[in-house]
C-alpha cells in the first residue's frame, strides 16, 4: 500500500503536464485547439452513436424494446456527424444557444431583482449577475466564435494554473516519500 501511494507522484505529475500542454495550447492558438477539442468530442460522439446502433440493432433481433434508444442513437450519430465534419459551424450554433440561454437568465434575474422589496439584501446581487449574464449573452450572439475562443483561452489560464498546482504538489510527495524511505 505504501509503495502504490509512493508511485502516485508520478500519475500527478503527468496530470500536471497535460494541463500545461493544454493550457499553452488554448492561450497561444486557441482558435485550432478549440476546433480541434470539438471535433475531438464529435468523433467521440460519433462513435458512441456507432456503438448503441449495435445495441440497438441487437435488442431488435432479439424482440427487445428498443424506440427509445433508436431515438438516442439517431440523435447522437446526428450530432456527431455535424461535429466532427461541420465543427465550426456546430460550435457557432451552440454558443448561440449557450448565448439565449444567457440572456433569458439575465433578463429573469433583472426582472426579478426589480420585483423584489427594495430591503432585500440579494437585490444588488441579482442586479450585477444579471446585468452581466445579459451582457454575455449579448456579446455571444454578435461574435460566437470569438467569445467561444475568449472562453477557451480563460480556460487555458487556469489550467496552467492547475499544471503548476499539479506538478508541486507531485513533487512534494515524491520528496516526502524519498524522505520517508531513506
Amino acid at each position: 500500500m505504501k509503495t502504490d501511494i509512493s508511485q502516485r507522484w508520478a500519475t500527478l505529475a503527468a496530470n500536471g503536464v497535460i494541463a500545461l500542454i493544454f493550457g499553452v495550447l488554448a492561450i497561444f492558438v486557441p482558435g485550432p485547439t478549440l476546433i480541434t477539442i470539438v471535433t475531438y468530442f464529435g468523433i467521440i460522439i460519433l462513435l458512441l452513436g456507432i456503438a448503441m446502433l449495435v445495441g440497438v440493432v441487437l435488442n431488435i433481433r432479439n424482440g427487445l424494446g428498443y424506440g427509445t434508444d433508436l431515438v438516442e442513437t439517431i440523435v447522437l450519430i446526428i450530432i456527431g456527424v455535424l461535429l466532427t465534419f461541420y465543427t465550426q459551424q456546430s460550435l457557432k450554433v451552440f454558443v448561440i444557444v449557450i448565448g439565449s440561454w444567457a440572456v433569458l437568465i439575465g433578463l429573469l434575474q433583472l426582472y426579478f431583482a426589480f420585483k423584489v422589496s427594495p430591503d432585500l439584501n440579494g437585490k444588488n446581487t441579482l442586479l450585477i449577475n444579471g446585468g452581466l449574464t445579459l451582457l454575455f449573452g449579448v456579446v455571444l450572439f454578435f461574435n460566437p466564435f470569438q467569445a467561444a475562443v475568449f472562453v477557451l483561452v480563460l480556460t487555458g489560464i487556469l489550467a496552467i494554473v492547475v499544471g503548476t498546482v499539479l506538478i508541486i504538489i507531485a513533487m512534494k510527495m515524491k520528496n516526502f516519500f524519498r524522505q520517508m524511505e531513506g
